[in-house]
């Protein structure tokens, strides 16, 4: 009898337990097996490529994952609050300015610190010695992208009137074309626009977000960049598909930590390339420029910020300023590596 009663109970706790689990596993599925994610030409993209080539994404639940590409960021951010795509990665100032201005965007974390990525490259013939020489040329670049801040924290610390530095807005293409045909003398790019630059125009690069090229300082440091990729969502998404968000950022973070080894280096190199269609060698030459570092930490902080004064002081912020991390969302990474988040976002779905 007492053999029949322990049988009964052992029977009732592994069905309570398997029915637990079973709804353990239910409450995690994600919501939604598609995912849509906007790349683009530049290493960034490696981790996302990564993320679906290594089969990441797969092992998510993510059974449909489609690239697209758009010709402008402004077009990427419209997509994402259109549901056209669930994942943006631009630099950092786009979805800084549309969260100060109400649009309901979310940071999920950083894809990649770039600070030295974005480069000042002038023809050869233009005469750009010094900073002060800028002042004879056009300069080509998205003024609504980081590149915009960057000139002004270039002028600002060598004491140039920003306003007297002539620019001309253009995508990357057009500007490349238009400085080898002499109608502007410069680009304000990220690569592998100034690496092309170099190679195909014989320019010269005289000024990174990080280092000096001109002649009076010559390899100097000087930070005049707060450039950062940003895994960016709607909220609605988020908060219509919290399993699928978590999902998708461990994926990412998988792939970004894949992505670092050393010893994955030349495969990864590899498959960026195949799939891009781009020379090996140039992406090995500019991997440098990338720190793939998801951390929610004071660095970040102080990058988003300094963005959110530029906008604010260039008049594209309305009304005041927010606090970074009530649109930074940090629970999905804390959920997968808690050392990554060493200050936790204030956003919640």
């Amino acid at each position: 009898m007492r053999s029949i009663l322990r049988l009964i109970r052992t029977t009732a706790l592994i069905t309570t337990l398997s029915i637990a689990g079973v709804s353990q596993v239910a409450a995690q599925a994600v919501e939604t097996d598609t995912l849509n994610i906007s790349i683009g030409p530049d290493l960034p993209f490696l981790v996302h490529i990564v993320a679906k080539e290594k089969g990441f994404f797969a092992e998510a639940g993510f059974k449909n994952v489609e690239f697209k590409t758009f010709a402008s960021g402004n077009l990427a951010g419209e997509a994402l609050l259109a549901d056209q795509i669930q994942l943006w990665t631009p630099g950092n100032l786009p979805p800084v300015s549309m969260a100060h201005n109400g649009v309901p965007v979310v940071v999920l974390g950083t894809n990649a610190v770039s600070h030295g990525l974005e480069k000042i490259v002038v023809r050869a013939d233009a005469g750009v010695d010094n900073p002060e020489d800028l002042y004879k040329t056009k300069l080509g670049l998205l003024v609504s992208s980081t590149s915009g801040a960057l000139l002004t924290n270039l002028a600002k610390h060598y004491g140039l009137d920003a306003t007297k530095i002539q620019t001309v807005n253009l995508a990357p293409p057009e500007a490349m074309a238009a400085m080898a045909n002499n109608e502007i003398q410069g680009i304000i790019f990220w690569e592998p626009f100034p690496y092309r630059a170099v190679k195909e125009q014989a320019a010269k690069i005289v000024h990174t977000g990080t280092k000096s090229f001109f002649a009076k300082n010559n390899g100097e440091d000087v930070p005049v960049s707060n450039n950062r990729t940003v895994w960016v969502a709607s909220q609605d998404w988020v908060k219509a598909n919290p399993n699928a968000a978590n999902a998708l950022v461990k994926s990412l973070l998988k792939a970004q930590a894949y992505v670092v080894d050393p010893a994955h280096k030349d495969e990864v190199l590899k498959i960026y390339s195949e799939v891009q269609k781009q020379p090996i060698e140039m992406n090995q030459a500019l991997l440098d420029n990338y720190i793939f570092n998801p951390k929610v930490d004071q660095a970040y902080v102080d990058d988003m910020a300094a963005i959110a004064d530029y906008l604010q002081a260039t008049n594209r912020i309305q009304g005041e300023k927010k606090d970074i991390l009530t649109y930074t969302y940090t629970e999905p990474m804390k959920a997968f590596d808690p050392a990554l988040v060493q200050i936790e976002g204030q956003w919640q779905p």
